[in-house]
């Protein structure tokens, strides 16, 4: 009997419990086979992604994209159109109920009944598959066998472990939580509401999706105060079209890129992709464009902000519409960088790739104008010094500029380097040698496999998430995971089916 420990019972461990689930009982494994999914929560499925009531906490990809398994990605929206009286008043931009952002709880929902659904049926089938509420906190190696700690309960032995923890807090202004105006992140949503008060003026460090986010948190419960949001480039997330238009790209294909490697006999750069991109996004347009007024740097939030809603509502530009075809192809293109040249592109053009590649959602978009419009909310870039005066923060900006805000929000988001993550269990790993950091962020894993590569030449640790956010590149997607988890499994099943050394 093998034991597989999924350590993180989000979207992650719960499509990577379903996938296993599905393995197990087509190759007629379910007495060799037990699995054990360790959640901190009571429930498997919601985590602090999905598990947001707050109706401006929409889902940032559309329901066709979000299935749980990983050869069915339409599932959810079937689900959707089975249970419409649960989605009613939780759906926003509905030509069509695959078009529909839902809410993040209506997501939860599904992934929860999904896993309770296997959960159940595993014991049904007489396979041991246990959800153990607890937190894990240290991993050690004894006897060809893993033995993970708990906070509560006795430790877990096991032959493989899925790293599936989700998305740890910010880190960089871990110093300020001393002081009672600071929140270091805007999750779970609760916590923004306790601390501010309806007058106050709040700041938000960030300004991309967590801090869009958040803006939601405060003006759907009635918040009055001015919203001030600090980042270092000042760019808001484009606006994602209810529906995108289909780009059948042409030069920035796969065969394009990968012939470069075959005539030239190296990995293809940075600029040679780029170059593709800017002349397929003409060709698109239909005419050659001044590449240096589409950057958004310097520019002022507002107006972009209403050029982005004007044409989400016609479908989306070639631009934004180019970059969500690569969608399918984008990780490919990021496995053929070297490492420096993936240092290279998020230097140069991860702020507009991010910027276009993850929109928001057009109902959320709209919620904003008004708000720049009254003078209720700001984007500033630049973001320097900041300061807390015993009452507040200073927040310093640009050229000599300074805010003054009554409470301030940590909304920049997950750190990227293993070392700089707020995660006991993760450092633990790191300092025994069991995961190794990867010099781009996350853990360094085999692509493949996902199985984490280590310096003690101990397998079977594997990682998904935003713990390979270096190697990979759509950490953040639920379908991207989903369809590397299934990967994952597959090498699983395959070491229990027929040996570790085959």
């Amino acid at each position: 009997m093998k034991n597989i420990c999924i350590v993180g019972g989000g979207a992650c461990g719960v499509a990577a419990f379903i996938e296993l689930f599905i393995q197990i009982t087509t190759q007629d494994l379910k007495d060799k086979v037990a699995i054990q999914i360790i959640e901190k929560s009571s429930k498997a499925g919601y985590g602090l992604a999905f598990g947001s009531e707050e109706k401006g906490h929409l889902l940032n990809t559309q329901s066709e994209l979000m299935g749980i398994y990983s050869r069915e990605v339409n599932h959810f929206t079937e689900w959707l159109s089975e249970n419409a009286d649960k989605a009613r008043g939780k759906v926003e931009d509905t030509g069509d109920i695959e078009s529909a952002y839902t809410s993040r709880i209506m997501y939860g929902d599904y992934l929860y009944e999904q896993f309770t659904y296997y959960l159940n049926k595993a014991k049904v089938l007489g396979i041991e598959a246990n959800l153990v509420c607890d937190e894990a906190y240290d991993v050690d190696y004894e006897d060809n066998k893993f033995i993970v700690s708990l906070q509560h309960g006795d430790p877990i032995k096991c032959d493989y472990i899925i790293l599936a923890l989700g998305n740890p807090e910010a880190t960089n202004f871990k110093s300020f939580e001393k002081y009672p105006q600071f929140l270091n992140t805007p999750w779970p949503s609760h916590k923004v509401l306790e601390l501010v008060d309806p007058e106050d003026h709040v700041g938000i460090l960030g300004s991309s999706l967590s801090g869009i986010d958040t803006i939601m948190t405060l003006v759907d419960n009635g918040h009055k105060g001015k919203i001030s949001c600090f980042s270092i480039e000042g760019l808001l997330p484009r606006v994602q079209p209810v529906h995108n238009k289909d780009i059948e790209r042409e030069i920035l294909t796969l065969n394009n890129v990968h012939k470069i490697k075959r005539e030239h006999f190296r990995a293809p750069r940075v600029t040679e992709i780029f170059r593709l991109f800017m002349q397929e996004v003409e060709k698109q347009y239909g005419k050659r464009l001044d590449w240096k007024k589409l950057d958004r740097m310097g520019g002022d939030p507002y107006d972009f902000l209403k050029e982005d809603i004007a044409a989400a509502e016609k479908g989306g530009d070639p631009l934004l519409n180019v970059a969500y075809s690569l969608r399918y192809d984008a990780a490919t293109l990021w496995s053929w960088l070297t490492r420096d040249q993936k240092n290279l592109f998020k230097k140069w053009l991860g702020p507009q790739w991010t910027i276009n590649r993850h929109g928001m959602p057009l109902a959320n978009a709209k919620k904003l104008l008004p708000l720049f419009e009254s003078g209720t909310l700001n984007v500033f870039a630049e973001v320097g010094e900041i300061n807390n005066d015993g009452v507040g923060f200073q927040v310093s900006y640009g050229s000599d500029n300074i805010q003054n805000v009554d409470k301030l929000i940590n909304a920049t988001g997950s750190p990227s380097k293993l070392e700089a993550m707020d995660c006991t269990l993760t450092s633990n790993l790191v300092k025994k040698g069991l995961i190794r950091p990867y010099e781009g962020g996350g853990a360094l894993i085999n692509e493949l496999t996902m199985e984490s590569l280590n310096s003690k030449s101990i397998n079977g640790i594997y990682a998904t998430g935003h713990m390979v956010n270096g190697m990979l590149l759509d950490v953040n997607a639920v379908w991207y995971n989903v369809r590397s988890i299934s990967s994952l499994t597959k090498d699983i099943i395959f070491k229990v089916r027929y040996g570790e050394d085959s």
